[in-house]
């Protein structure tokens, strides 16, 4: 896909503001937002396993609320981490609503990496889910934020360090993109 244009918000394992992520790719004119992590248990050793794909919206899970609690602690490395004391639970609702026109194109984009995920990868496709992520507030258009295996689990941890896991997982996240590009452009001309 010559003509799409990729802009990465860090090259680097240097940190960078979670709300600046998404205003990089608004100032970009981003189309979609995809933001990758690695995911963790508390315990260091343990049999959870596999690749989670996120929605922004209200967590329904004692699990989803634990792990965007756990992404949404690096705003203590951010120079104002007080910026975000304003979404509580009504107003993250509310930012949820305002992200409801995005949300039909997020939803499917999301279902198209789990397929992808499921048919192409060894990991475990562990399905769509909700969260509160901070990562995805700011980002004005469709946005999943891949949970791509578990760091607490030896399994997840070779094959994400191994060279086919990251081909397997970037072949998968490629797939999903050219299948969203296609499906866009066809709602694009059809509301013309």
């Amino acid at each position: 896909m010559k003509d799409v244009k990729v802009v990465y918000t860090r090259r680097t394992d240097k940190f960078v503001d979670l709300y600046k992520r998404g205003k990089m790719a608004n100032e970009q004119g981003g189309k979609l937002f995809i933001s990758i992590h690695c995911n963790s248990t508390k315990r260091k050793s343990t049999n959870a396993t596999g690749i989670e794909v996120y929605l922004l919206r209200p967590s329904r899970t004692q699990e989803a609320i634990n792990i965007a609690e756990t992404e949404n602690k690096v705003i203590e490395y951010e120079d104002d981490p007080t910026r975000y004391e304003q979404l509580n639970d009504e107003n993250f609702i509310l930012v949820s609503m305002a992200h409801s026109s995005y949300m039909k194109y997020s939803e499917n984009f999301a279902d198209m990496l789990n397929t992808q995920f499921k048919n192409n990868t060894k990991l475990k496709a562990r399905g769509v889910k909700q969260a509160g992520f901070y990562v995805l507030v700011g980002a004005s258009m469709p946005s999943v934020l891949i949970e791509s295996g578990f760091i607490t689990n030896k399994k997840d941890v070779n094959y994400l360090k191994s060279s086919s896991g990251n081909t397997q997982l970037a072949e998968a996240i490629y797939g999903a993109i050219e299948e969203y590009r296609q499906y866009y452009e066809k709602q694009m001309e059809a509301e013309l």
